[in-house]
């Protein structure tokens, strides 16, 4: 408050205070004073001006700073954002399919059954395996599962699911409503013998045709172990009956209820997505060729005709949703490592493909320091992300439709015939201005 247009002036002069004039003719006593007090004044505005400067470099200061901290803020979140997907638009699921009813119900009460007894000593368990041997690929061990989901759901059986070839199954698929991995049991619990024979277990799960007894046995039995493959939809006439005509949208219910997709397979996924279609998230082509390449270390003829039946198809499905295949390629997905090789070299105008070579779980041996296999369901997960997919007649096809969004359930041809909506022989119910309409054939693409 004291300090006043002049002593800013002579900080800015340099001076440390003003002068004060002393008048002569002050007695001796007086003048001393007067000079004391001028003394002090000097000091105070030599504080003063020491003060205000000091201030002013530390209010600089502190804006340069400012300025260096967001300015560094913001290029370590664009760096972060390139580098890690979860920082920019992910490639989520925006219409999860509905699980029409009564599966949802019996869903949501196995659900609370499973919660209950997992541990229970009075439980009773289904254990689908994969621990010794061959136990199939991708696509028909978890088709399996969804298959002895539906018996442990009718039998009142905790389903338990467990992997040690080519890894464990969290390894790539987590569980989401239930917990069916094998924890909190005591080592070797579930290796005993198996209280169901081979012959009893088939006609039970698989025709739905055994005696009164075995059915009697089956529903008793403590526990059963199996690599079962069958196909989810396997008519039985001991469970609730599966629609044939809406097998893939209640396939995609039950798939979702027991799976989701491991963090580091989403995550790896989703960084060749960004590599093939940019940063943010797009509607895309996808096409799934099951050309049995990798089952039988061989290279398989195709015909050119039916390469470019295919390329009809795409044109066609993305014409409906408004891409352009010069921009936005079509997402190869594929066993045939050859011709992911050509098109990773640019050789096909409107294709494209991640850096990725096939493998079938069930015939590759694992590679030493990295999580085997995962390129796989890393291939799964960018086959679910597609708004429209071309399939094969292929276990893996049906996983990636299952895994997909309900637009994905409403638009996904086969490659073999555009016209064709099967998925490995399941129809699919389309809605047209109202009607709903069962399209499609049983073909092999």
């Amino acid at each position: 408050m004291y300090r006043s247009a002049c002593s800013e002036h002579a900080c800015r002069r340099g001076s440390s205070y003003p002068h004060i004039y002393i008048p002569t003719y002050l007695k001796p006593e007086r003048r001393r004073s007067a000079e004391s007090i001028s003394e002090r004044r000097k000091q105070q505005g030599r504080i003063s001006c020491s003060r205000s400067s000091s201030m002013k470099a530390i209010s600089s200061h502190i804006s340069i700073m400012s300025h260096t901290v967001i300015c560094t803020t913001i290029i370590w979140f664009v760096a972060v954002s390139l580098v890690n997907p979860r920082f920019v638009g992910a490639w989520p699921l925006q219409d999860t399919p509905e699980c029409p009813e009564p599966h949802r119900q019996m869903l949501q009460e196995y659900k609370t059954f499973h919660d209950a007894n997992k541990h229970s000593p009075n439980a009773k368990y289904i254990v689908q395996t994969c621990w010794h041997g061959h136990c199939a690929g991708a696509g028909d061990r978890l088709r399996g599962a969804l298959l002895m989901l539906r018996v442990a759901m009718h039998f009142k059986k905790v389903l338990i699911i467990d992997w040690k070839r080519p890894a464990p199954l969290n390894y790539f698929l987590t569980p989401n409503e239930i917990d069916w991995k094998l924890t909190g049991f005591e080592d070797g619990f579930f290796e005993q013998n198996n209280s169901t024979s081979n012959d009893d277990f088939t006609a039970v799960t698989r025709h739905g045709a055994a005696t009164k007894e075995v059915i009697k046995q089956f529903k008793n039995a403590k526990m059963i172990i199996t690599q079962n493959p069958r196909p989810f939809e396997t008519e039985n006439k001991l469970l609730p009956p599966i629609d044939r005509n809406m097998a893939l949208q209640i396939g995609a219910c039950y798939f979702n209820f027991l799976f989701k997709f491991n963090s580091s397979v989403e995550q790896h996924g989703e960084e060749y997505l960004r590599q093939m279609y940019g940063p943010r998230p797009v509607d895309f082509v996808a096409w799934h060729w099951r050309h049995w390449d990798v089952d039988c270390k061989c290279e398989k003829p195709f015909k050119i005709s039916e390469l470019g039946t295919v390329l009809n198809c795409a044109e066609e499905l993305a014409s409906e949703i408004g891409v352009d295949l010069k921009q936005r390629p079509v997402a190869l997905t594929t066993d045939f490592n050859a011709m992911r090789q050509l098109v990773a070299k640019d050789e096909f105008r409107n294709i494209i493909t991640a850096n990725i070579t096939s493998k079938h779980i069930d015939n590759s041996k694992p590679n030493p320091g990295s999580v085997p296999f995962e390129d796989t369901f890393v291939d799964l997960y960018m086959l679910s992300r597609a708004r429209c997919i071309i399939t094969s007649w292929s276990g893996f096809s049906k996983l990636a439709v299952w895994m997909g969004s309900r637009s994905l359930l409403t638009c996904h041809h086969d490659m073999g015939n555009c016209n064709s909506t099967a998925v490995q022989g399941t129809l699919r119910r389309r809605e047209l201005g109202g009607l709903e309409n069962v399209v499609g054939r049983r073909l092999r693409g």
